[in-house]
Order: C-alpha cells, then sequence, then structure tokens
C-alpha cells in the first residue's frame, strides 16, 4: 500500500507540476496582454491629449473673443451699408465675398456702391450716365428698380464684357 501512496503521490506532484505550469503560461499570456492593452491606452491617451490641445490652442479664448469681435464688426458694417444703400444684407454679403477673393477691401466696395448708387439715382432718360447705360446694354431705370448691390453686379458685368 505504501508503493499506492507513493506511486499516487508521485502522480498527484506530476499533476500539480503541469497545473502550475498552465498557470505560469496563463499568468505570462495575461502579462503579455495586459502590456498590449496599457500600450495602446497609453497610445490613445496621448493621441487624445493631442487632439485636446490642438482644440485648445485653436479655440484658445483670447482667439474666440477676437473671431466674435470681427464677425460681429463685419455684420455691423454690412448692416451699416445696407441702411446707407438699401442694399439687402445678403447681396452686400456676396459683394464683401468677391472683394476678398479680388483682393479688395469691403471698404473700397461699400464707397463705389455708395457713389454708383447716387449715381443711379440722378440718371433720367438722356442723361450722360443714362446713355452710358444703356450703350452697356442696361437701362437706368430697370437697375433703380433691382437691389443695389444686384445693380452695382450687373454693372460690373456688362462693362467686364
Amino acid at each position: 500500500m505504501s508503493r499506492g501512496l507513493a506511486t499516487l503521490s508521485i502522480n498527484l506532484e506530476a499533476r500539480l507540476a503541469k497545473l502550475q505550469e498552465g498557470f505560469d503560461k496563463a499568468a505570462r499570456v495575461a502579462d503579455k496582454n495586459a502590456s498590449l492593452i496599457e500600450a495602446r491606452y497609453n497610445k490613445l491617451a496621448s493621441t487624445a491629449a493631442a487632439v485636446g490641445a490642438a482644440f485648445a490652442g485653436a479655440f484658445a479664448a483670447d482667439r474666440l473673443v477676437q473671431f466674435f469681435r470681427t464677425t460681429l464688426d463685419g455684420l455691423d458694417a454690412l448692416n451699416d451699408l445696407a441702411d446707407a444703400t438699401g442694399a439687402s444684407v445678403e447681396n452686400l454679403s456676396a459683394l464683401e465675398d468677391i472683394a476678398a477673393r479680388t483682393g479688395t477691401s469691403f471698404d473700397a466696395v461699400g464707397s463705389a456702391l455708395v457713389k454708383f448708387n447716387a449715381q443711379l439715382a440722378q440718371a433720367r432718360a438722356g442723361s450722360e450716365t443714362a446713355e452710358t447705360l444703356k450703350r452697356l446694354g442696361l437701362n437706368a431705370e430697370e437697375l433703380r428698380r433691382l437691389d443695389p448691390a444686384e445693380a452695382l453686379q450687373r454693372t460690373a458685368a456688362a462693362l467686364a464684357g
């Protein structure tokens, strides 16, 4: 019986050794996966921090205030010019876009619109202005019925040929 007990003890020790070996292997796999997860988390965290820093830099408080102030100033200028000329803000905004794309200041466009509008208001049949517009294929009376910014755009297009 002592021989059976010895065999049983050896078998148990062998099985325990294999079990321990399996646990050791599982621990190594778990450590490896934990390291991979930690590396991926660190990479994700650093990416998120970089993105957050980029957003923070882009929308720093002083820049955000400056953006809003510039936007409001631009809207005020559009509204002031709309009041002065009778043109719609939408059409003035289109002129502003054209001015920006051609390197012309919006102040220059606004000044030109005010002067054009004054000339158009005085253009009567047979006047020099009416005759000049007629040679361009335009009618002063029809232009007066349009939004002033649109009338200026049509005149500019006629001048461009």
